[in-house]
């Protein structure tokens, strides 16, 4: 008898992209939050606040399905692709991760631009990565140190605004 199965499956991939994703929207949120949409700091105006703690469950739950079927429809066959590439053709999977993933981003280039390709082809291309090493233990850490990095964003953009004022 063996020990304990600790190597990559599709099941820890997707436990581990389908994090990933949220964390890189939470990242994507907190400095849109910091920042505003056009780069200048948002006004300082309470509006809406109730309304939108009571829509937050909602979202949570629609934004948690979406990032599941990215995990599945996108980062997973961007990395097993990559992989199978790699080993067929050559040249190290890292790169072939990361022309794939631009390659799936292009699907919203007719929608979102240019720059919607360059955002989607980063939170593929992140996600790619940090699922390609899906180990156990690796969820936990993906975990801890995405929240830290969200709400690191968070505090340094509201110290950011509070010394601005």
């Amino acid at each position: 008898m063996s020990g304990p199965d600790t190597g990559r499956t599709h099941a820890r991939m997707l436990r581990v992209s389908t994090p990933a994703l949220l964390l890189e929207g939470g990242l994507a949120l907190a400095v849109g939050v910091v920042t505003g949409r056009d780069g200048e700091p948002e006004a300082r105006e309470y509006a809406g606040g109730g309304l939108f703690l009571a829509a937050l469950p909602r979202a949570v739950v629609f934004w948690f399905l979406a990032a599941v079927v990215a995990s599945a429809a996108l980062v997973l066959p961007v990395v097993l692709l990559g992989e199978d590439l790699g080993r067929r053709l050559g040249g190290r999977p890292l790169w072939w991760h990361l022309a794939l993933a631009a390659l799936a981003g292009a699907l919203l280039a007719p929608f979102a631009g240019v720059r919607g390709w360059l955002v989607a082809w980063a939170a593929l291309a992140g996600a790619a990565l940090f699922t390609r090493p899906a180990r156990q233990g690796h969820f936990v850490s993906l975990l801890v140190w995405g929240a830290l990095a969200v709400v690191a964003v968070f505090l340094a953009g509201g110290i950011l605004l509070y010394a601005t004022e």
